[in-house]
């Protein structure tokens, strides 16, 4: 059984309706505020800025998935598959999973979930 519900409302009468407050006032003030700090800041070297930050970036485990996925693209895309091979390797290595408390204790689902009757 299939049952489609569909909902056309606007964010804030859905906001209105599950008893959420208005923040858009709150919302403009820290625009503002942002505004004011960003304008005052003369001495803000941007280059440094984002060296800075892509050092960072480039040393989180996601950012490199991402890099190698983009490599890898990119040499499909030109026709040849000279991707290194250790760079996706060790970039898109997925975690091992956790044994639940079933598997613990033996109890195989046989990697399917089992429906339940209603």
């Amino acid at each position: 059984m299939q049952i489609r519900v569909e909902i056309d409302v606007k964010p804030d009468e859905l906001r209105r309706f599950l008893g959420l407050p208005d923040v858009s006032g709150l919302q403009d003030d820290i625009v503002a505020f942002l505004r004011d700090k960003v304008g005052a800041a003369t001495e803000f070297d941007a280059t440094g800025f984002v060296k800075q930050n892509l050092d960072t970036l480039k040393k989180i485990p996601a950012w490199q998935k991402i890099v190698a996925r983009i490599r890898v693209a990119e040499d499909d895309s030109d026709g040849s598959h000279a991707a290194d091979d250790a760079d996706l390797q060790t970039a898109a290595k997925p975690k091992p999973r956790k044994r639940t408390a079933a598997a613990k204790a033996g109890k195989s689902t046989g990697g399917r979930r089992r429906k339940s009757s209603i």
